[in-house]
């Protein structure tokens, strides 16, 4: 009977495929790929759902340092520091107003050898003083 319900075990081990990590599953950001198109809003995807857009038309500065793996923009009096690896894609996407969005890493796991880049982590500071409660006018 054991041996019975061994091969009934193989049988179905067999007939499930194992999960695999596709190269082309794991994507973490958007460039528009038509000749003269650029987007007028950056999206920032979050892990925990949240989504965020800000106007390119308030870009400041932005720069690329690949040695601490980060991008820092400025728009419109935020600070938005997007953390991983392979950042220069994105960078020149920025440059160029074509990239729609850009999303967090799900799990440290998305980080393997066949993502040309990993998104780690996407930071919004906002200005000083923003959203502090002004005292009543009355």
């Amino acid at each position: 009977m054991a041996d019975k319900i061994d091969e009934i075990l193989k049988k179905r081990q067999a007939a499930e495929k194992p999960a695999e990590v596709t190269p082309d599953g794991d994507k973490f950001f958007s460039i528009l790929m038509a000749e003269g198109l650029q987007e007028n809003f950056l999206e920032l995807q979050f892990r925990n759902g949240l989504q965020t857009c800000f106007n390119y038309a308030d870009l400041l500065w932005f720069n690329h340092d690949p040695e601490s793996g980060c991008i820092d923009l400025e728009i419109g009096g935020f600070l938005i520091t997007i953390k991983g690896r392979g950042l220069r894609p994105l960078f020149l996407g920025v440059k160029n107003k074509r990239v729609a969005w850009v999303r967090e890493a799900d799990s440290g796991l998305q980080d393997h050898k066949d993502n040309e880049c990993f998104i780690e982590e996407i930071s919004i500071t906002p200005p000083k003083g923003f959203a502090e409660e002004t005292p009543d006018s009355n």
